[in-house]
C-alpha cells in the first residue's frame, strides 16, 4: 500500500487509480508538478543491508532521496519529511540490488537455443554464426530485453561484456537500450571475435565514454573488455585502457592455456585492482598467488563453467577462497543458461559445500569452512560492486550510496512464514518473488510488474530480430527441434569459423 502524508503521522489510503498515478509520476520519478524529487520511505520491512556497520533490521525503514539512500533505521517516519511517499513494506525483505558481473547481453534473441551446448558449439553458434549478421537495431532490442529481464529478476547492475559492436552505431544502440530499461550498466567494450566490422575499437572508447557515461548518465560506466580475439597486443591494449582511466575485464581466462599470459602480466606488474578476470578455471597455484598479491579481482561463472564445460568444468570457488580472493558472480550466456542471480548463488554455494563434504567424508582433516548463504549473497552484491569499479557507489544499503534496492515477497505461499531472511533470499526466491526494484532511486518494477515497459511490443521486435538473424545465418526456427542442441547439428556452421578463431579456442 502507498500512502501520502501531508503532515507527520497523518495517513490516508490511496485508491488503485491514484496508486497507479503515484507509481508512474512520483515513485518512478517522472517530472510533474506534484511528484518531482519527493522522498520515498520504504517502511516496516525486514532490511538486509550487507553493510556490517549498520547490520540488518526487523522491522526497519529505508529512506530514498533523489538517487541515493538517505537513511536506514528502525523508524524513520519523523525524519522522512511531510512530503514523503510512504510505501508499506510489511512482509517484504528489502535488500541491495543484485549485481551480475559478466553477461553477453547482445545474444538474447536466442535465449536457450543451445541449452545442451559445449564450448565449441557455443563459439560456433555465436561468434561463428549469428554474431556477424547483427545490425544496430538487433543489438538494441536484444540488450533491451536482456536488461529488462535482469531487472525483473532483481538485478540492478550488469557488466555487459559487449563483444559484437561492429560499428559505433552498434555501441550507441546498446547504450540507448540501457537508458530505456533503466539498468545500471558497466559496459565492458570489446572487439568482435570474428567476421567483418568497422575496426573502430579501441579508438572508439573515448567517444563512447564522452557521449554515454559520466555526466551523460551516472548509471553508466565503461571498462575495456579483453577476450580471446586480440586486435592488438595485450600490453598495448592495457596501456590504452589505463591512459583513458578505464578498468579492464578479461573474459576467456580458460584453463592452462591462459596461465602463461596471465602469469607474465602479473610478473610484469600489469595486473592489479583495476583488473577483473572471468572464469579462471584450472589456473596453477603460482598464478593464483600472483593474482592475490596484485589485488586482481575474479568473477566466477559457475553454471557456465559446469554446464558448458569451461576447461575442467570446475569453477575455482575454493581455489579463489584459499588464496584470499572473495569472488563475484555472473550469468555469462542466456543462449544456454538461466538468467537469474539466485541460480548463481545457489549453484556456487552447492558446488563449494559439495567439495568440502566430499573431502570430509574421505578423511581430510584440513578442510575449509563451508560457505554460507550470506557468503554467496555478499558475492552477488558487495563483491560484485567492488569487482566492477562501483564499490563506493552500490552493492549495499548504505546512506550516501545509490538507491539500488530490491524488495522480495517473503510472505508468499512458498516462503511463509519468514524464519530466515538470508536463507529465504538465496534458497527460496525466484523472479516471481521480486516485487519492487529501484535503480538510482527510480522505480523500475512495482508489485511484480516492470514500470513503463511495453512487453508485447518488445516481444514483437525481439522475435522479428531473431527471425532476421536466423534467416541470415541459415537456421530454421523450431522450438521443438532447436538448431544446435547437439554438436552434429552444427556441422553446417563450420564455414563460419575461421582457422584463427579455432586455433585461439584450442590454445
Amino acid at each position: 500500500m502507498i500512502t501520502e502524508r501531508p503532515a507527520p503521522r497523518a495517513y490516508y489510503d490511496i485508491t488503485d487509480s491514484e496508486a497507479a498515478h503515484l507509481r508512474t509520476r512520483i515513485l518512478a520519478g517522472e517530472r510533474s508538478d506534484t511528484g518531482a524529487g519527493r522522498p520515498v520511505l520504504l517502511r516496516g520491512a525486514t532490511v538486509i543491508t550487507m553493510d556490517p556497520e549498520i547490520g540488518d533490521l526487523h522491522p526497519g525503514d529505508v529512506l530514498i532521496k533523489g538517487e541515493q539512500i538517505a537513511g536506514i533505521g528502525p523508524d524513520l517516519l519523523d525524519v522522512a519529511g511531510p512530503d514523503a511517499v510512504i510505501v508499506d513494506m510489511a512482509g517484504m525483505i528489502v535488500m541491495p540490488g543484485l549485481i551480475d558481473n559478466h553477461r553477453h547481453c547482445w545474444q538474447n534473441a536466442f535465449r536457450r537455443l543451445i541449452a545442451d551446448a559445449d564450448l565449441d558449439t557455443y563459439v560456433a553458434t555465436t561468434h561463428g554464426g549469428m554474431a556477424m549478421h547483427y545490425r544496430p537495431e538487433d543489438m538494441h532490442i536484444s540488450v533491451l530485453a536482456t536488461t529488462l529481464g535482469a531487472i525483473d529478476q532483481g538485478v540492478t547492475t550488469v557488466v555487459d561484456f559487449s563483444h559484437n559492436s561492429r560499428s559505433g552505431a552498434h555501441s550507441d544502440a546498446v547504450f540507448d537500450a540501457y537508458r530505456e530499461s533503466g539498468i545500471r550498466a558497466v559496459h565492458a567494450s570489446a572487439a568482435p571475435n570474428a567476421g567483418a566490422w568497422e575496426e573502430q575499437w579501441p579508438a572508439d572508447l573515448t567517444r563512447i565514454r564522452e557521449r554515454h557515461c559520466g555526466a551523460a548518465d551516472s548509471r553508466h560506466s565503461i571498462r575495456m573488455g579483453l577476450d580471446i580475439s586480440r586486435v592488438r597486443p595485450v600490453r598495448e591494449l592495457l596501456s590504452i585502457a589505463r591512459s583513458e582511466g578505464l578498468g579492464i575485464t578479461f573474459d576467456g581466462v580458460l584453463g592452462a592455456g591462459a596461465a602463461p599470459e596471465i602469469g607474465e602480466l602479473a610478473r610484469e606488474g600489469l595486473l592489479g585492482p583495476d583488473v577483473t578476470l572471468i572464469h579462471c578455471t584450472d589456473l596453477p597455484d603460482e598464478v593464483w598467488r600472483m593474482l592475490a598479491a596484485s589485488g586482481t579481482h575474479v568473477t566466477l561463472a559457475t553454471t557456465s563453467d559446469e554446464q558448458i564445460g569451461i576447461a575442467t568444468g570446475l569453477p575455482p570457488i575454493q581455489t579463489a577462497l584459499d588464496h584470499g580472493i572473495r569472488p563475484s558472480l555472473s550469468v555469462d550466456v542466456e543462449i544456454s543458461l538461466a538468467g537469474d542471480m539466485f541460480t548463481q548463488m545457489r549453484s556456487t554455494l552447492m558446488t563449494q559445500r559439495m567439495g568440502t563434504a566430499m573431502r570430509r567424508y574421505r578423511g581430510d582433516t584440513d578442510c575449509p569452512e563451508m560457505l554460507t548463504n550470506r557468503d554467496v549473497l555478499e558475492f552477488a552484491t558487495v563483491q560484485g560492486a567492488r569487482d566492477n569499479g562501483l564499490g563506493a557507489v552500490t552493492g549495499s544499503l548504505t546512506p550516501g550510496r545509490a538507491a539500488d534496492i530490491v524488495a522480495l515477497r517473503a510472505e508468499d505461499i512458498t516462503n511463509m512464514p519468514l524464519n530466515n531472511a538470508i536463507g529465504t533470499i538465496v534458497q527460496g526466491v525466484d523472479a516471481s518473488h521480486v516485487d519492487t526494484v529501484f535503480i538510482a532511486g527510480r522505480l523500475r518494477k512495482w508489485r511484480r510488474d516492470l514500470v513503463g515497459a511495453d512487453i508485447d511490443a518488445i516481444r514483437r521486435r525481439l522475435t522479428a530480430s531473431r527471425d532476421h538473424l536466423a534467416d541470415r545465418t541459415g537456421w530454421t526456427v523450431d522450438p521443438l527441434r532447436p538448431a544446435g542442441n547437439t554438436r552434429p547439428a552444427f556441422d553446417h556452421l563450420a564455414s563460419f569459423v575461421d582457422h584463427q578463431q579455432h586455433d585461439l579456442l584450442e590454445s
